[in-house]
């Protein structure tokens, strides 16, 4: 006898999404036992024989508790964005200041947790995972990532100036026409050529403790000569407020490669190191079991503060189509068909397991606050290996901005278009590379990419006032982009562990090996190779 069985494609094998599975109680027990060959169905339910009402609700209820908190996440997002809209309409805008304040304050709350594991998430993980593997395959591995992620960065870019380019949203506008945004600013005191360096600044921290805490990043400001002239005083300013995480992020990869270079001297710390992971993925299941409420007060209090949607959308409603078409076809076409190219698997279901990730991604904004709900999907629900993801993923929380980079390659060239200024074909490239590095040093935190859009702006000397008028619509925008950020992390995933294959094979060899006393052996082999790979 030969049974099949049906994934709904919406779950794994552990709590809280659990996989469909040939024991899962949506197949009966009658089933499994029957003495023909049986089939299920799309909906999982068995075909071939009359189903009661009884036995088909009940199986529907099972579905819906095994999957509770995924429906409970999408519940969340619907119900706030109702009762967002509803507020918005009903509370006088004198009250909405208060009324929103109040309904923002439960999802403050989760947005602080998930950022209180994102530290030793980001550490323990990277540990973990280049620990576990030689230094040969860390190599390959991040070669790969980093590959993947600035092809899809740069794609994100040209398919955004060429949609900007051929649907020309900003023609045919006035200044006067748009909402003026008061108590904006931004600084406006930068170029290109500093932010690059702050980046590799960022890379290379001079005190660890202090990365943890903000980043130094290049100031610049108006100075007065005793002839009258004005010139640019430099000045290196550590600013707090948000982690310098690239600079964590080279700090744990050098630690990890020494680790697994010297797998015995290292031991004791690796435990101590894979006890931390544990304990924080532990603490983000709990964290999760909260994401619902939060999600729900985090966008009915978004969305009962806009001020007047009708006249956000008349005023700059092809610029938001345009950005979220780009979005939308970066989402359902580009990353699908590299994903399908390199690994041969359905994209369909590997997006249905990411469910949970999207759903938290659109309610928190940011990649790094759902970095630890994409890393549960990815491993659960889609089967990566863990010494894939635990380095992938923080990685590309970092680095990894596709729908940012879209979305500034556009803002840069709508801004150009109302203001009148053509730009040749060389600012348009220069526009596309630099949108690409702005993304790329981005944090992943909501609305980070308008302030590195400074630097987009400078590139073509276009003026920056009108970074404060996109902010009406920024923070709907932002919410689709985090989303496509945080898939094209959770793809790159699937396809360096498919071009990896091999050596995670090797490596799974080589520890049934030292599980079989042949440890000291391969030891002092793989310390001569790596030894002489490094010389």
């Amino acid at each position: 006898m030969t049974s099949y069985y049906l994934d709904n494609g919406l779950g794994s094998s552990g709590p809280p999404w659990p996989t469909l599975s040939n024991e899962h109680p949506l197949v009966s027990r009658n089933t499994r036992d029957m003495g023909t060959d049986t089939k299920t169905d799309r909906c999982g339910l068995t075909s071939g024989g009359p189903r009661s009402a009884g036995d088909i609700l009940r199986k529907i209820g099972d579905k819906v508790k095994n999957n509770l908190l995924f429906v409970l996440t999408l519940a969340a997002v619907f119900w706030g964005l109702i009762l967002g809209v509803i507020i918005q309409q009903c509370v006088t805008p004198y009250s909405t200041d208060t009324v929103v304040v109040l309904l923002k304050f439960p999802g403050e709350l989760l947005l602080r947790m998930l950022k209180c594991v994102i530290l030793p998430l980001v550490v323990a993980s990277v540990i973990t995972g280049l620990g576990a593997i030689n230094a040969k395959s860390c190599g390959k591995i991040g070669g790969v990532a980093v590959t993947y992620y600035i092809t899809t960065t740069v794609m994100a870019s040209i398919l955004g100036l060429v949609l900007v380019s051929i649907i020309k949203p900003g023609s045919g506008n006035e200044d006067n026409t748009y909402v003026e945004k008061q108590g904006v600013t931004l600084n406006q005191n930068t170029n290109t050529l500093d932010t690059i360096m702050d980046l590799l600044r960022g890379a290379f921290p001079d005190n660890i403790v202090q990365a943890t805490f903000g980043k130094h990043a290049t100031e610049l400001t108006n100075m007065s000569r005793d002839d009258g002239s004005t010139y640019l005083e430099r000045s290196l300013e550590f600013k707090s407020g948000s982690m310098n995480m690239i600079g964590i992020i080279v700090f744990s990869i050098v630690v990890g490669v020494i680790m697994s270079l010297h797998p015995e001297e290292t031991a004791p710390l690796m435990k101590v190191v894979e006890a931390i992971n544990d304990l924080t993925m532990r603490l983000v299941t709990l964290i999760l079991w909260y994401s619902p409420i939060g999600i729900f007060f985090l966008i009915a209090g978004q969305f009962a503060g806009v001020e007047n949607f009708g006249e956000m959308m008349s005023q700059l409603g092809m610029y938001m189509v345009t950005v979220l078409g780009g979005i939308a076809i970066h989402f359902f076409i580009v990353l699908p068909l590299i994903f399908f190219a390199f690994t041969r698997r359905n994209p369909v279901n590997y997006y249905l397991n990411m469910l949970p990730a999207m759903a938290t991604a659109f309610g928190t904004d940011s990649s790094s606050a759902t970095m630890p709900v994409t890393m549960r999907c990815v491993e659960e629900n889609n089967n990566i290996d863990r010494r894939i993801s635990r380095f992938v993923i923080p990685v590309g929380a970092t680095i990894n901005m596709d729908g940012t980079a879209l979305y500034e390659a556009v803002a840069c060239l709508f801004i150009a278009q109302v203001k009148g200024v053509s730009l040749n074909f060389g600012q348009v490239v220069v526009t596309g590379l630099t949108a690409t590095l702005a993304a790329v040093g981005a944090a992943g935190i909501p609305s980070a990419g308008l302030v590195t859009m400074v630097m987009v702006l400078n590139a073509v000397n276009l003026p920056t006032d009108m970074i404060s008028v996109l902010l009406t619509v920024d923070w709907f925008l932002d919410r689709f982009r985090t989303i496509t950020n945080v898939m094209g992390d959770a793809l790159g995933c699937a396809i360096v562990q498919e071009l990896c294959t091999e050596e995670l094979a090797e490596m799974d060899r080589e520890k049934e090996m030292l599980g079989n006393g042949d440890g000291d052996v391969l030891l002092q082999g793989r310390a001569d190779v790596e030894i002489g790979s490094t010389l």
